[in-house]
């Protein structure tokens, strides 16, 4: 079962996306800030992040590059900023994919198990080289 850690500061959003990844098959932890979560990710290495834009604490670039210092984890940012600059910095930051809100909870689902099916592909091949 894949791992997820869901950051996002809203409860009502977190526990609607926990629901929702839970009862599609995925294992969440869910967590309110990002040094907490930065925490989590050192702890059980998830195979998946998911991350508001808007984390505070550390703010969502800063925990961005800090994700990426101990984590090859698929890293999908949940963006507030539908202008394309936003997203843009955030994949040069080391994001595999930026979504913005409204979120469609298909479209989640969908990019989650299509990234996770070509990472685990991806690595098969690397360990039969």
């Amino acid at each position: 079962m894949d791992k997820i850690l869901l950051l996002h500061p809203d409860s009502a959003i977190r526990e609607k996306l926990t629901f929702v990844m839970q009862h599609s098959g995925f294992q969440v932890v869910s967590v309110s800030g990002a040094r907490q979560a930065f925490l989590e990710i050192c702890k059980s290495s998830p195979d998946l992040i998911l991350m508001a834009e808007g984390s505070r604490k550390l703010n969502g670039d800063e925990l961005c590059i800090r994700i990426r210092e101990v984590s090859d984890a698929l890293l999908i940012i949940l963006g507030e900023d539908k202008n394309e600059a936003a997203g843009v910095n955030f994949l040069e930051m080391g994001a595999d994919v930026y979504l913005t809100t409204p979120l469609n909870t298909r479209d989640l689902l969908a990019y989650a198990r299509s990234r996770l099916r070509r990472y685990k592909e991806s690595l098969k091949e690397y360990e039969r080289r």
